[in-house]
């Protein structure tokens, strides 16, 4: 571009000077101006290398939107309208509404190890807990994180996190781990109980009579009375894996996990009968919708349902072989928000998806 423009200013042989008088005075001779678009684009191109490279402010970003539906999610909090996200690769999303967008937030430091479960424990308060027995604190509802344990040289999952029952926090997992706290998370202190053994523990409830329930490997059901100082093993019901325990609004306890088994006991844990949940899937999750209704999630996308106390369920939903890991209630009490092998989702039953289609349909005509 410079070469160009120099050659258009320099200065011209009396020849040259000759030539553009003749042409001025032939009619119909082209005009000594006939270089000026050469010249223009040139002062057009300079300027804008000028502006280019002149200092500005940046303009706004909009703020970065995860993909919700890619990500394996393992763990679902939530508080008021605020929802939490853990999963895979130590990764944790949070959103204000059940249909997202969801964003992800920073934990410090990023170890990279899955995240299992979450929850709140206040407000603002809330623990996230995983593999290499990483457990991290957020203070402020979830937008930034900080770790207050690591401990990959056990090599142990934390598999759960429950309460506060009675001002403690108790974190447990692979091989009997079993971590508790008194400052809502701060610190956290490792215990070992005999009755735990070294089997994986996956959930724990406190019982109406504030005596404390835990639930895991091969049929495990243990009992604490005095806030998890020491435990009692149960009678075996069943010789699988339990992977959920719930405290439904009636104060009965629903323990379930492998191959649809789930247990009822009316006496905070004591005694046990068997509920009937057809198909014969694995039950990974459980939540209390706005009906006061249990409802269940586990393999191959399924969602089960239960209007009689737990007694027995229902089958609403049923997909493809991925499995739902947790579930949460949606707010306006329509469906459920569920996430596991393929992401977060909202889901509803067939019936009540026939009829949103109608209300809208009915809104529309209006």
């Amino acid at each position: 571009m410079a070469r160009t423009a120099n050659v258009l200013v320099q200065p011209r042989q009396p020849q040259a000077r000759a030539r553009e008088a003749a042409a001025v005075a032939a009619p119909g001779a082209p005009s000594l101006l006939s270089g000026w678009p050469a010249l223009l684009l040139a002062v057009i191109v300079a300027g804008a290398a000028v502006y280019s490279f002149s200092h500005r402010p940046l303009p706004p970003f909009p703020q970065t939107v995860t993909k919700a539906d890619g990500l394996l999610v393992t763990g679902l909090a939530q508080s008021g309208e605020r929802r939490i996200a853990v999963g895979e690769l130590g990764r944790i999303l949070i959103a204000d509404a059940a249909s997202g967008p969801w964003r992800e937030v920073k934990v410090t430091p990023q170890r990279g190890s899955t995240f299992t479960r979450v929850i709140f424990t206040d407000a603002n308060t809330a623990i996230a807990v995983g593999h290499d027995g990483w457990i991290v604190r957020s203070t402020d509802r979830g937008e930034t994180w900080h770790e207050v344990v690591f401990d990959p040289e056990r090599g142990e999952a934390v598999l759960g996190v429950a309460g506060p029952f009675d001002g403690r926090l108790y974190a447990y997992g692979a091989f009997g781990q079993f971590l508790v706290s008194t400052d809502n998370g701060q610190t956290w202190l490792h215990e070992k109980h005999g009755a735990i053994g070294d089997r994986h523990l996956a959930a724990m409830v406190q019982a109406q009579d504030g005596s404390l329930v835990i639930v895991g490997e091969t049929g495990l059901m243990a009992r604490s009375v005095d806030q998890g100082a020491s435990w009692t093993k149960l009678p075996e019901v069943y010789k699988g894996s339990f992977y959920g325990l719930q405290r439904l609004p009636s104060d009965t306890l629903l323990a379930f996990g492998m191959r649809g088994n789930a247990y009822l006991s009316d006496d905070n844990g004591q005694h046990w009968t068997r509920s009937n949940v057809p198909g014969g899937l694995s039950l990974y999750d459980s939540m209390i919708d706005h009906d006061g209704h249990v409802v269940l999630v586990g393999e191959n996308s399924s969602v089960f349902r239960s209007t009689d106390n737990g007694r027995t369920f229902s089958m609403l939903l049923e997909g493809d072989r991925k499995r739902y890991a947790t579930v949460l209630p949606v707010s306006n009490g329509s469906g459920w928000l569920v996430a596991g092998e393929a992401g977060i989702a909202l889901r509803k039953a067939p019936g009540e998806l026939a009829a949103a289609d109608a209300n809208t349909a009915k809104d529309v005509q209006r």
